[in-house]
C-alpha cells in the first residue's frame, strides 16, 4: 500500500508496526529511497506524489521491476497534480518492467513506435494498481480519473460520498459561511490620468490597480476596520481566550505592508496584548528594502506553527502559505483581501471549520474582495455530491490538435526524428545538440507570428499538453502521432518566451488618490445550496470565430476583469458570447427585422433584443452574462462583434 501527499505521513508513521513494515519518506529520502522501497517487501510506503517523477533508469537498475506486484494506492487530499504528469510518473513506475534484462543491442532493436506504445499503455489504469483517492473538493479532471460511471453510462461520480453538508450536520465541522460581511473599496483617481493616453493601456491599468492596492491609505483603512471587527467581536475571547484570526493577502508585497500597518496600529493606540506574524515564501524587495518571513517574525519558518499555537500571537497574515493544509482549530476569524474563487475559495475558507471539543465555536469572515453569491457558488458544488455529467473523449484533443497544425509550426519528419532522439537509451552531447537544433527549426516557424499571435500558440500548445496527459490517464486512446508530437510541443513550449507591450515606466509619481473609503455591502447567513451538482470538464473548444472576432472579444473580457476586478476566464467568456450570438440567431424579432430592414436600421432591433438573449441564456454563464447585464458599454461591444454575422445569417434565411 501506498499512502500519497504529506497530510496523513505522520500519522502512517505513528502506527504500531513492525520493524520494516512502513516506510516513510521524509523530506531527506530521494528517489532512489523511494525505488528500493518499492522493490522491496515493505508493505506501507508513506511518500509525496512528486518523488515518483524523479525516479530514473538507474534507480530502477539497482531496485528491480514492479510490474510483478500489486499496489493499492490511498491519495489523501487528491487534486490537480493527481490528474497530471505527476500521477501519470506513479502509474509508470508503477508498471515498470526490468530495464536491465538484456543487452545494448537489443534494447536498441526496439523502434521508437514500440516504446511509444508502452509507454502510453503504462500511463493510463493498470491492472496490478488500485487507486482509492480522498478529498473534499472534487474537481471534473479528479472526477473524470478517479469516478465511478453514472448509470447513464454518460458522466462519473464519486465512489462514496461524505458531504460538507452532513459532515456540518453531525458537528465535525463547522459551517464557515454562517456569518460573513462582505465590504467594497470606493476610490477616485486624479483627472489628469484620464486624458493621459500612457494610462490606457492594459498594463497601465494593472499598475494602477496595484499601486492603488497597496497604497498606505488602503491597507491602513482596512487595518482599522479588521481591527475594529476583531474587538467589537471579541475574537480573542473565543475558545477561552484562544481565538485567532487570519488575514488573507493578494501578495507577498501586500502581507508586507499590512505587517507594517498593523504594527503602526498597536503601536499607535498603545495595544500590546495583540500580536501578528506573517507567512510568504522567497525574499521580497519593497521600499528599497529586502523582507522575509523569519526576518520580518524574528524566528525561522520550522517554528511558524507552533508559534502562532501559542499565547503569544493572536493574528497571521499570508500571501499564498496556510491556505490548504493548515490545521489550526483556533482560528476563528479570517479577514479576506484577496479574489478567490472556485476550489481556491472553499479551500481557504475552511481553514475556520475545525471542531474544538468544550467549546460552542464560531466563526467570523470579513471580505473585501469577494461578493457573497460568488462565494456560495464557489462552495455548491462541494456542499452535497458532485457529479461530472460528460466525460473526455480522444475528439476533444484531436479539435485542439487540427488547431495547432493549422499554425504550420510543426513538420513531422522534425518532430519523429527529436522523439528517435528522445528514446534513445543513452544520448551523447552531440545527440542532444542535434535534439536542440530540431526545436530551434519549430521555434524559427513560431517567431514568423507576431507577439499576440505567440501568445495564442503558446496558450494552445500548453491547452493540448495538459488535456493530451489527462486523455492518456483517464483513456485507453493510443495514437503514436499524436505522443511524438506532445513530447515534442513540451520541449517547444518553454522556447516561447513571449512578452506584451512595453511595461517600463513608472506611475507612482503621477498618481493621485482623490478619496478611498471601504463601504460594508452585506452580512450573510448560509444560503441553501442545490442537492446535487454538475459540473462539467474544461475541454479545449475550437469555435467557429474569426480569428479578430476572438482576439476583439478576449480585449473586452480583459477589460471587464480589469476594471470590475473579476476573474472572468477567457475561454469561457468567448464561449458566453458565442452563446449570445447563437441565441440572437434564433430571435424571431429579429429574423423579421433581417428580411425588411438594411443592416443600419437591423442594428437598431439587434441593440434592443441583446437583453432578451441574455436572460435566456442567463443559467449556462451567469458570471459573465450577469456583467453584461449590468454593463451596457460591455454589453454592447460584445454585441458589435457578432452583429454582421447575425444579420447576414438571418438574412440569408428565407
Amino acid at each position: 500500500m501506498l499512502t500519497i501527499n504529506p497530510p496523513r505521513i505522520e500519522a502512517v508513521s505513528a502506527i504500531n508496526h513492525q520493524q520494516d513494515l512502513i516506510k516513510v519518506m521524509g523530506d531527506k529520502a530521494t528517489s532512489s529511497d523511494l525505488a528500493e522501497a518499492l522493490a522491496s517487501n515493505t508493505k506501507i510506503i508513506a511518500t509525496t506524489i512528486h518523488k515518483f517523477a524523479q525516479i530514473n533508469k538507474s534507480d530502477w537498475m539497482t531496485a528491480g521491476p514492479t510490474a510483478d506486484k500489486n499496489f493499492a494506492i490511498l491519495i489523501d487530499e487528491a487534486h490537480s497534480s493527481t490528474t497530471g504528469s505527476y500521477m501519470s510518473a506513479v502509474s509508470q513506475v508503477l508498471t515498470e518492467t526490468d530495464v536491465a534484462d538484456g543487452s545494448i543491442d537489443e534494447v536498441q532493436e526496439v523502434s521508437t513506435g514500440d516504446v511509444i506504445e508502452q509507454e502510453i499503455a503504462r500511463t493510463g489504469k493498470q491492472d496490478n494498481v488500485s487507486i482509492i483517492a480522498f478529498t473534499a473538493t472534487p474537481k471534473a479532471t479528479t472526477l473524470q480519473l478517479f469516478g465511478t460511471t453514472t448509470e447513464d453510462g454518460i458522466g462519473k461520480e464519486p465512489f462514496d460520498v461524505y458531504s460538507m453538508k452532513q459532515a456540518i450536520e453531525e458537528g465535525f465541522i463547522l459551517d464557515v459561511l454562517n456569518n460573513y460581511v462582505t465590504y467594497e473599496t470606493y476610490y477616485k483617481l486624479n483627472k489628469s490620468i484620464e486624458a493621459d493616453p500612457e494610462f490606457k493601456s492594459t498594463i497601465a491599468k494593472r499598475r494602477i490597480a496595484k499601486f492603488v492596492e497597496l497604497s498606505d491609505e488602503n491597507i491602513r483603512g482596512k487595518v482599522e476596520i479588521i481591527m475594529d471587527h476583531f474587538v467589537t467581536h471579541d475574537i480573542m475571547a473565543e475558545l477561552g481566550g484562544n481565538g485567532k484570526a487570519m488575514i488573507v493577502t493578494s501578495g507577498r508585497e501586500a502581507a508586507v505592508k499590512y505587517q507594517q500597518a498593523f504594527k503602526r496600529y498597536m503601536k499607535e493606540h498603545h495595544i500590546t496584548s495583540i500580536e501578528a506574524i506573517i507567512a510568504f515564501s522567497g525574499k521580497v524587495d519593497l521600499d528599497n528594502q529586502e523582507f522575509t518571513e523569519a526576518g520580518m517574525n524574528g524566528f525561522s519558518e520550522e517554528s511558524l506553527k507552533d508559534k502562532f499555537d501559542s499565547e503569544q500571537y493572536q493574528v497571521l497574515i499570508v500571501a499564498n502559505k496556510y491556505q490548504t493544509g493548515f490545521d489550526q482549530p483556533k482560528l476563528v476569524a479570517m479577514y479576506v483581501d484577496k479574489k478567490l474563487r472556485d476550489v481556491a475559495a472553499v479551500q481557504t475558507l475552511s481553514r475556520l471549520n475545525r471542531i474544538v471539543k468544550g467549546y460552542n465555536k464560531k466563526t467570523f469572515i470579513l471580505d473585501f474582495k469577494n461578493s457573497y453569491d460568488d462565494i456560495n457558488k464557489s462552495f455548491a458544488p462541494y456542499y452535497r455530491k458532485t457529479v461530472l455529467s460528460e466525460t473526455i473523449s480522444p475528439a476533444d484533443i484531436l479539435e485542439l490538435e487540427r488547431k495547432i497544425d493549422s499554425y504550420e509550426i510543426l513538420d513531422s519528419d522534425i518532430v519523429h526524428e527529436f522523439n528517435n532522439f528522445l528514446y534513445q537509451p543513452k544520448r551523447n552531447s552531440r545527440d542532444k545538440q542535434k535534439m536542440t537544433a530540431l526545436l530551434n527549426q519549430g521555434y524559427a516557424r513560431v517567431q514568423r507570428f507576431d507577439e499576440k499571435e505567440q501568445l495564442n500558440i503558446k496558450k494552445d500548445i500548453r491547452s493540448f499538453i495538459r488535456m493530451y496527459t489527462f486523455l492518456i490517464q483517464a483513456t485507453a486512446y493510443q495514437n503514436e502521432v499524436l505522443h511524438e508530437k506532445y513530447n515534442y510541443l513540451q520541449s517547444l513550449v518553454k522556447m516561447i518566451d513571449v512578452r506584451l507591450g512595453n511595461d517600463d515606466f513608472t506611475i507612482a509619481d503621477k498618481i493621485v488618490v482623490d478619496y478611498m473609503r471601504h463601504k460594508q455591502t452585506g452580512e450573510f447567513h448560509v444560503a441553501e445550496m442545490p442537492a446535487e451538482y454538475q459540473i462539467k470538464l474544461n475541454k479545449p473548444s475550437i469555435s467557429d470565430i474569426s480569428e479578430d472576432q476572438e482576439k476583439k472579444l478576449s480585449e473586452i473580457i480583459e477589460e471587464i476583469n480589469e476594471q470590475l476586478e473579476l476573474d472572468i476566464d477567457g475561454t469561457v467568456g468567448v464561449t458566453g458570447a458565442i452563446a449570445v450570438r447563437e441565441l440572437m440567431k434564433k430571435n424571431q424579432k429579429l429574423k423579421q427585422s433581417a428580411q425588411v430592414n438594411s443592416r443600419d436600421d437591423f442594428k437598431f432591433t439587434f441593440n434592443d433584443e441583446i437583453d432578451t438573449a441574455l436572460t435566456d441564456g442567463y443559467a449556462q454563464n451567469q458570471d459573465f452574462f450577469q456583467v453584461l447585464l449590468n454593463n451596457d458599454d460591455f454589453k454592447k461591444r460584445v454585441a458589435q462583434v457578432f452583429v454582421d454575422d447575425v444579420y447576414r445569417s438571418l438574412k440569408e434565411k428565407v
